[in-house]
């Protein structure tokens, strides 16, 4: 799927969801999270799985919690699921691709940030894990009232950059990732790890994002 960019700005700014994105790291976070429920009495589905890729912990809670109470409080739940992700993380891989992509970008003297829906405890833990140096600042779920799907998140990203937010392109993995750079006027590439996975309207649904043309893209 591709879109119609004669119209749009030039690129200046590639703004980046790390897990699953940059870092092959929803496998860690789907095992620990089924996990650490398990232990609380909760047996999570190959479909309960799927529909948490991308979502923020505290909608997952609830959705869990709404189906059997857990014993215990959001937060703890969540200390616990990222304790033993950050404990994990030196064993998680780039994705394929990825880390190249940046060095690229950075080549041709794009700005680039990391964007995601996940607490600042596991950003900065897949930060220290990647050690890019092309990344000026991350945005985690606690820098924003609202997460993804909603703009914000990317929208506080542009102004972080000084760009507006035609400027900046943004790769996703997830269809709650893609919906907020999509809601916040960005270009939007879907770069899923799954087929299968169904995403609202993108500007670009890829394979590999650095076969699309970004001298016409950058302008």
């Amino acid at each position: 799927m591709t879109g119609n960019t004669a119209s749009r700005s030039p690129i200046r700014a590639i703004l980046w969801d790390i897990d699953g994105t940059l870092m092959d790291s929803e496998p860690w976070h789907q095992r620990i999270t089924v996990e650490v429920c398990r232990g609380y009495g909760h047996e999570l589905s190959d479909e309960d799985c799927e529909a948490m890729r991308g979502v923020a912990f505290r909608e997952l809670y609830a959705t869990l919690h709404a189906r059997r109470p857990f014993p215990i409080a959001m937060d703890r739940w969540a200390d616990e699921i990222n304790t033993l992700y950050v404990a994990r993380v030196h064993q998680v891989q780039p994705r394929d691709g990825a880390f190249a992509l940046v060095e690229a970008f950075a080549a041709r003297g794009l700005q680039q940030a990391c964007v995601s829906n996940s607490g600042r405890m596991i950003v900065d833990a897949n930060l220290k894990a990647m050690a890019m140096p092309h990344f000026r600042f991350s945005i985690a779920r606690e820098d924003v009232a609202n997460g993804k799907p909603h703009p914000e998140p990317y929208l506080l990203a542009a102004s972080m950059m000084g760009l507006p937010p035609e400027a900046c392109a943004v790769i996703e993995d997830s269809p709650t990732g893609a919906r907020s750079a999509k809601a916040a006027g960005m270009l939007t590439i879907a770069w899923p790890q799954h087929p299968a996975v169904v995403f609202d309207t993108v500007d670009h649904l890829v394979e590999d994002p650095g076969a699309l043309d970004w001298d016409a893209l950058c302008g």
